[in-house]
């Protein structure tokens, strides 16, 4: 049984994520770290967590129960030291924290490389959304126009999400586009490497994307939707039960799907 710690556990995603992890038979949860929900019993939060487990404010606490796979669904800074404290202590790291650059992740790899363990990075764990931009990767092959609309709830903090950069990168990847620049287009968007990127920001929306591309005289429209967070907890436990089978960094759930 495999010993799973949870930082930002008190946040929507991370709830999600406990009640997963408690779910799984092959998994154990052992700790949860939150700084916001200091000593509260996990338990007030979810209801199927154990008695006596309480949320820890310190990331040291995965050290101190024994874990050996963390899942961060925290904020970027958080991350930041998070991660490379979990890595340096062997524990493997599955996190879906976005906002993290690209001096992060090399960060990550280094730190991941140095003590033999994995971290899997993805922008979105939803199958169905890496099946997305798996397909949008390929039509961008044959179809020169592309832009990228995403739409997410009111309260996410980065923009354009980090779904959609990683989307106009595979497309531009599948191109033989070794290096792109980004440009903010203001009404127009971000642009990456002549892909450009909009945001949407309401009440009422989980996460959703359209990559639209257009040619002579037709359009391709690939759109997922994720109406409810749940959609991303079959990814974050398949990357936790393969994580051990990987070293250094891996960047997107598609690897895990070996797509």
């Amino acid at each position: 049984m495999m010993k799973i710690g949870i930082c930002g556990a008190g946040g929507r995603m991370g709830r999600e994520v406990c009640k997963a992890v408690l779910s799984e038979p092959a998994f154990e949860l052992v700790c949860a770290v939150d700084p916001h929900y200091e000593n509260q019993s996990l338990r007030e939060l979810v209801f199927e967590a154990p008695e006596g487990l309480r949320i820890a404010a310190r990331v040291e606490a995965l050290v101190e129960s024994g874990a050996e796979a963390m899942v961060d669904f925290s904020i970027a800074e958080a991350a930041k030291k998070n991660v490379p404290f979990a890595l340096e202590h062997g524990i493997h790291c599955v996190v879906g924290t976005t906002g993290l650059s690209r001096e992060d992740l090399e960060s990550f790899e280094a730190t991941a490389l140095e003590h033999d363990v994995a971290c899997l990075v993805a922008p979105n764990f939803a199958i169905g959304a890496v099946l997305m931009m798996h397909f949008a990767s390929q039509a961008g092959r044959y179809l020169e126009g592309c832009e990228i609309v995403e739409m997410h709830h009111q309260a996410k903090i980065d923009a354009p999400s980090g779904t959609s950069r990683h989307t106009a990168r595979m497309i531009l990847e599948a191109r033989g586009v070794d290096s792109w620049e980004e440009k903010d287009q203001g009404p127009r968007g971000l642009s990456m490497g002549g892909i450009n990127l909009h945001s949407v920001r309401l009440p009422g929306l989980v996460a959703h994307q359209e990559v639209i591309f257009g040619g002579k005289g037709q359009t391709l429209i690939i759109r997922h939707d994720s109406f409810d967070r749940s959609s991303f907890m079959p990814g974050v436990i398949l990357s936790l039960k393969k994580i051990a089978q990987h070293r250094g960094l891996v960047v997107g759930l598609q690897h895990i799907l070996e797509l």
